[in-house]
Parts: structure tokens; C-alpha cells; sequence
């Protein structure tokens, strides 16, 4: 068996670290308020520019037509540098809509997304608790309630779920259409997060996506995050490490007293297992794998290992760790952020459990 990358999977790989290396989390604090904590309007048209805001679509829709894999690999580069663009988020929307949407929906759509003229989102913890309704009328839908989304000033468009008498869609939201109530809060790594509030909002018959849309969702938002919390672990254990490699106490560098090189063999242990599971979930899903057993597995090693490695990365660096303009500070930020978005460790690990006690075939025991 062959495992490792091709060279079109290195090429994209590399492409992506040396635009996202430009706009990395030093030249934000080299140049503070340049950038938007969120969305970086120069990175965006670069990416756009070079394909990497629709790798994943396919070609007759204007996409580059790439699997999952590639798109880890791009991730995993932005969450190394933590440069500012919600390009998961926008990818994921586009392709939903491409998969999932009516013919009407991706022609009014698809041209801006694929070319980033129009940025999509989507909210990752819409529905959890059923605050938003959706009542189908003669010729649409009516939304009532509220949902937590991440939007940037840029965002135009956002994917939420809400729960109908049929079950849990998803609707595309036209943010610049519609009056919304939003109540403005901030995350833990300064990204903005709004509480929308709706209230007899109108949408027509072709803003839902299909049904099959709520388990085609789940995986790949699991996916994104916890290709993004790789990039973000690895740099950070990385850059620990070079850290007590370098700083000495009693004449000895810190990485060389036993205690701080047992931190981090298990540190490094539990990004090389969210690395594993990454990559069996990308592989999964590129082939039509069944993937829910997959994507819980990654997305609750993905919140364990980001609570642990972050952690052990700030604590190496001692008192310059806490040090809110230091880089191993934002990395540790978004590191908690990306622990808890899209449900916790302890989440995951409650669904698994609710589905092997409802089910004892299910694919769980299989894998």
C-alpha cells in the first residue's frame, strides 16, 4: 500500500503555506487593526485567485474538482499560520449548495461563490437546541427564533438548521436581504459571533436544501475543524518545542529535564492520533465510505488533544505564554475555540453512546 501524498496533493499543500505564510499570525500583530480579527480581504481575493475557495467543487460547476484530502491539507496550512479567512466555512456552504440545492438556487449562486465575490458561512451550532422553527407555507418557508452563527463583515450568505414538522433542514439565508436582530458577542480568539434573531422570516421554496443535506453536513464540518485544529496543534507543539529547546535554566536547556520530555511525547502522541483520524476521515470520504462513526471519532480527538497540546504548549513557554500579543497565545485561543465549535469531546462521545444503545449493528462495531 502506498500512503503517502502525490505530487499534485504536495503542490496544492505547498501553494497553500506560502500564501497563507504571507498573511500568518505575526504580520497580524506586527501590524496591529491591519487586518480584520476574521476576515482578511487581501488573503481572501489571493485564494480566490488561486482556486483553493472552491478546490473542492466539482469542475462542470466551476470548481478545481479536488477530494477532502486536498482540502485537509489546505486547512491544516491555514491553521498552522491562523491566517484570517473563513475559507472552511465558505467551502463547505458552496459545495452543500452544489450537492444539495435546487437548480434555481445554485444559478443564482454558484458563479459568485466560486469566484469569492459572494462569502458564505455557516452556523455550526444552528438547531442544536431547536430555538429555530421553520413552518413551510403555499409557496416558501417562515423561520421564527434564533441561532448562533460566526459571520465576518464580508459574509453575505449563511447556512442554518432549523427544526420543521418533517424533521431538521438546512435553509440559505440571505444576510443582506432580510432584517435580523443581532446581538453582537466575541469567541475566545476574537472572531465575531452573532445571536440572530428571526422573526417571520420569509424564504421561498428554493432556499432549503434537500433533506439528505443534515447527514451530508455533519462529517465534513467535523472534517474542516479538526483539520484545522492539526495545523493549529502542530505549529504550537512545534514552536514549544523549539521554545525549552532554546531557553536554559541550571545550565541546561528545559527540554531536556525529563518531566517537560514526557509533556511532550504525549503532547506530540495526541496530534499524530488527530492526524490518523483526519486522514481515515478524508480518505472515507472521498471513497462513499460510511463516515458518521469517522467524523465523531475526529472531532472528539480533535477537542481532546486541542484541551492537552494547547495547554502544554502555553505552560512551556512560562510567563511569555500569557503574554496576549505573544503568537503561542492566539494559538492556544483558537486552539479552545475549535475544541468546542461543532460539539465537544464530551458531545461526541454522548452521540456514540445514544447510537450503539439504540443500536447494536450499527457501524460502530464494524470499524
Amino acid at each position: 500500500m502506498e500512503f503517502s501524498f502525490t505530487s499534485e496533493q504536495r503542490a496544492i499543500e505547498d501553494l497553500a503555506a506560502k500564501i497563507f505564510e504571507a498573511h500568518a499570525v505575526e504580520v497580524q500583530l506586527q501590524n496591529p487593526g491591519s487586518v480584520d480579527a476574521a476576515f482578511d480581504a487581501e488573503l481572501w481575493s489571493t485564494l480566490a485567485d488561486a482556486g483553493l475557495i472552491n478546490v473542492v467543487l466539482p469542475e462542470e460547476q466551476g470548481g478545481v474538482g479536488l477530494g477532502m484530502l486536498e482540502l485537509g491539507l489546505v486547512l491544516e496550512q491555514q491553521g498552522r499560520t491562523l491566517a484570517c479567512a473563513p475559507l472552511w466555512q465558505h467551502l463547505v456552504a458552496t459545495l452543500a449548495i452544489a450537492t444539495h440545492g435546487t437548480e434555481a438556487l445554485q444559478e443564482q449562486l454558484l458563479p459568485g461563490l466560486t469566484d469569492g465575490s459572494i462569502v458564505a458561512a455557516i452556523a455550526t451550532e444552528s438547531g442544536v437546541s431547536g430555538d429555530l422553527t421553520a413552518q413551510r407555507t403555499s409557496d416558501g418557508w417562515v423561520l421564527n427564533g434564533a441561532t448562533l452563527a460566526v459571520i465576518t463583515k464580508a459574509t453575505q450568505h449563511v447556512l442554518l438548521a432549523a427544526e420543521t414538522p418533517e424533521g431538521r433542514r438546512w435553509f440559505v439565508l440571505n444576510l443582506k436581504r432580510h432584517e435580523l436582530l443581532r446581538v453582537a458577542g466575541e469567541l475566545t480568539d476574537d472572531d465575531p459571533i452573532y445571536n440572530l434573531g428571526l422573526n417571520d422570516i420569509t424564504l421561498d421554496a428554493d432556499a432549503v436544501l434537500a433533506a439528505e443535506a443534515d447527514v451530508w453536513l455533519e462529517p465534513r464540518i467535523a472534517f474542516c475543524l479538526s483539520s484545522l485544529q492539526l495545523g493549529v496543534l502542530n505549529e504550537a507543539l512545534r514552536r514549544a518545542a523549539e521554545y525549552v529547546s532554546e531557553r536554559r535554566q541550571f545550565g541546561r536547556p528545559l527540554g531536556s529535564f525529563q518531566a517537560l520530555a514526557v509533556r511532550a511525547a504525549d503532547a506530540y502522541i495526541q496530534v499524530e492520533l488527530l492526524r490518523s483520524a483526519c486522514w481515515q476521515l478524508a480518505w472515507r470520504l472521498d471513497e462513499g465510505l460510511p463516515v458518521m462513526a469517522a467524523a465523531r471519532v475526529a472531532k472528539h480527538q480533535a477537542s481532546e488533544a486541542g484541551h492537552m497540546v494547547a495547554h502544554t504548549a502555553l505552560h512551556f513557554h512560562g510567563g511569555v505564554g500569557a503574554d496576549l500579543t505573544h503568537p503561542i497565545h492566539r494559538y492556544y485561543l483558537k486552539a479552545r475555540v475549535l475544541e468546542s465549535m461543532g460539539g465537544s469531546a464530551e458531545t461526541q462521545l454522548a452521540r456514540i453512546g445514544q447510537e450503539l444503545a439504540g443500536d447494536a449493528n450499527v457501524e460502530y462495531v464494524h470499524e
